[in-house]
């Protein structure tokens, strides 16, 4: 496997973020109009798997992990990767998506093919590349996918541990949001966001399908801010996920000094967090 260097995460610029799931720069990006295409091709990889798990690789010691657990609940992995690895591991009946191909961005993250599900399969799990789940967890959230119907979604509600006063009052509520720690969604409810202007990516006031009429004030321009949305405006069936996140090697002190991929490696030991969740035998 080889690397590129890349830069820490906050230093990827607006014009060069056009594959992290920003509307703020895809809105009017000419790359819009490779869409369909691009999706046709992704949803040709996945002809005949019914439970596809995109397991996003910025770390490929990570990312096996990740297989290895989406295999052990009975999902189908479907590798995609950020432009600092060129050839992810791949274990056997994993699945290879280059969703940069038709594009060419100089980076794309886990969001941007979350946007366009309803283009190319009836339904996708997902996680962050960063999260490891127990066994216990991951086969509550296999029943849970398993289970989820054609316009459901189901996510993790992210809340501030603050006192219920605090959560509820106006000035914190606008950074509620379904959190793309780990998820799945279906077709029908891909569709519906993408029609009400409510997905996944970031500023989704920039979103061609947002209509402003609906909102008192301009919503935050966080990830899954647009999930919440869809729920709370559109009548969107979110099932929210009761799982630990104690697995999840969160990035925000280190984002400033070091790319993801390096955060994982010098700042979290995958060795440590496995063993913590009892996952010594998928190392």
């Amino acid at each position: 496997m080889t690397k590129k260097v890349y830069k820490p995460m906050h230093l990827i610029n607006e014009r060069s973020g056009a594959g992290t799931g920003n509307w703020g720069v895809m809105r009017f990006h000419p790359a819009m109009k490779l869409i369909p295409k691009a999706a046709e091709n992704w949803g040709r990889k996945l002809e005949g798997i019914n439970k596809p798990w995109l397991c996003w690789c910025v770390n490929d010691r990570w990312c096996i992990l990740q297989q290895k657990l989406v295999k052990a609940v009975g999902w189908t992995p479907v590798v995609g990767k950020d432009e600092n690895i060129d050839n992810p591991t791949l274990l056997k009946d994993s699945v290879y998506i280059d969703f940069n191909k038709c594009f060419n961005f100089s980076k794309i993250y886990m969001h941007f093919p979350l946007e366009w599900v309803f283009l190319f399969a009836k339904k996708l799990a997902f996680w962050h590349s960063d999260l490891i789940l127990s066994i216990k967890d991951m086969k509550k959230c296999a029943e849970v996918f398993n289970n989820l119907q054609d316009g459901e979604t189901a996510a993790v509600e992210s809340k501030f541990r603050l006192f219920r006063y605090f959560w509820e009052h106006p000035k914190y509520r606008k950074y509620r949001r379904f959190f793309e720690v780990v998820g799945c969604t279906t077709k029908g409810a891909s569709k519906s966001q993408y029609e009400h202007g409510c997905g996944w990516w970031r500023h989704i006031y920039k979103h061609p399908n947002y209509n402003a009429n609906d909102f008192k004030r301009m919503p935050h321009s966080e990830h899954g801010i647009g999930i919440r949305y869809w729920k709370e405006k559109y009548g969107g069936n979110v099932i929210a996920l009761k799982i630990s996140l104690k697995g999840h090697a969160a990035a925000y002190k280190t984002r400033f000094i070091r790319s993801k991929e390096e955060d994982l490696e010098t700042t979290y030991s995958l060795e440590k967090i496995a063993n913590s969740l009892n996952l010594q035998q998928f190392l």
